[in-house]
């Protein structure tokens, strides 16, 4: 009998699902309220649901007539699989209350400190007033984030106290439900994400990435680069992983994916946060590239309660790779008026894959957050630095104009 999966969300972050899903055979239905997301040419069937509302997701799933459900990347698509699931009766790797953990960072934080983890100083804010006392007991910069957020929304560093009122309202206005703002003193070392599997509550590491950021306060840390192997040493990575898995068991993860972003040096690894879900920038992708293990096959294992698929893969020999994200050129919104480049990067030695996400007439916003990215390029080569001259000169070969 032919597997159908119902996969919440078709954008970017679910690219790499939808086709993983594809390459094993299963029957595909994709749920999105946008239907010239990315990934919705290439799902067998489409419904149109909002991966932010639980009820329209239970109802895509019925109407779909699919037989397990996953998501991707993505916090929103995230909570909602994961209370579709609860209500619906069917396999998911984690019920609601832990995905909650892994995205209220003032009890994503508590947790970690009440595990003895090393993690920057921090606190929830609901006032400016608040806010103010925190910058007076630890200084500048302080990093402020929404209390439940993703992608990035709201996130910034303020350098100055006149930055700090309008910082702290713009995130307390992108925190999801409420919440008002966290607020945490600047890390400064060397990021990387960890990604892994857990199993049995023990978080296995499959790949480490050196974490690449694009310029910036405002948003701050939207990621451009992952890249595998990380240029630090290996005791550092070890360190990193051992963080993440220190993380993981502290949250109460037991099944499923792991995603975790750490600062690492030589003295100590701070970590930033750890999400019940892969990473939203293809961090899958490079996973299998760099190690051969499929974490988007294990989430379908998960699906329809396959063991076999779910502890699928075995580790290879490494081999360097890397995704390469594009960013918007204008700090407004304008019309991509043309684009060239794009099969010849394709065939390019070495790329695996490079998109663009708007077509030619589409508006192009910004760079605000982590999900108006607007294309990126997957690279795989010999050492890493072949790696990244492929994938600086893969991204320059991409000319869009817009205007």
């Amino acid at each position: 009998m032919r597997r159908h999966v119902l996969i919440v969300g078709c954008g970017f972050p679910q690219l790499g699902l939808i086709r993983v899903a594809r390459e094993l055979g299963f029957e595909t239905s994709g749920a999105d309220l946008n239907p010239h997301a990315i990934g919705v040419p290439l799902v067998d069937h489409f419904q149109l649901a909002s991966t932010g509302e639980v009820d329209a997701i239970v109802r895509a799933y019925r109407d779909s007539g699919a037989s397990g459900i996953a998501t991707s990347g993505s916090e929103l698509a995230l909570t909602t699989t994961a209370l579709a699931a609860e209500r619906l009766g069917i396999p998911f790797y984690a019920d609601p209350q832990t995905v909650h953990r892994c995205q209220a960072k003032d009890a994503m934080r508590a947790g970690y400190r009440a595990a003895g983890l090393p993690v920057p100083a921090f606190e929830a804010c609901s006032t400016i007033a608040q806010a103010r006392a925190f910058v007076r007991r630890f200084g500048l910069p302080v990093v402020i984030k929404p209390a439940n957020g993703w992608g990035q929304r709201g996130v910034s560093r303020v350098d100055r106290e006149d930055q700090l009122e309008t910082s702290f309202a713009h995130a307390c206005e992108m925190s999801h439900g409420g919440g008002g703002a966290v607020l945490e003193e600047c890390i400064r070392g060397h990021e990387v994400s960890v990604n892994g599997w857990v199993e049995d509550g023990v978080l296995r590491a499959y790949c480490v990435t050196d974490r690449e950021v694009f310029p910036g306060t405002r948003p701050l840390g939207v990621m451009r680069s992952e890249i595998a192997p990380p240029s630090i040493p290996q005791d550092w990575v070890e360190r990193a992983v051992d963080a993440a898995r220190k993380a993981a068991g502290a949250l109460g993860l037991m099944r499923g994916p792991c995603y975790s972003q750490v600062a690492v040096n030589a003295d100590r690894a701070v970590l930033f946060e750890t999400a019940a879900r892969l990473g939203g920038g293809f961090d899958a992708d490079v996973t299998r590239l760099w190690s051969g293990v499929d974490l988007y096959a294990r989430l379908l294992g998960v699906a329809f309660e396959d063991k076999a698929l779910e502890l699928s893969g075995t580790v290879r020999e490494h081999r360097p790779a890397m995704v390469r994200f594009l960013r918007p050129t204008a700090d407004r919104e304008l019309t991509l008026q043309s684009m060239a480049g794009l099969d010849r990067v394709r065939a390019m030695e070495g790329v695996v894959d490079a998109v663009v996400y708007p077509q030619v007439g589409d508006r192009v916003p910004p760079l605000v957050n982590a999900a108006k990215r607007i294309g990126h390029i997957l690279v795989q080569a010999d050492t890493r630095e072949q790696l990244i001259a492929r994938a600086d000169a893969a991204e320059a070969a991409i000319e869009m104009v817009v205007g």
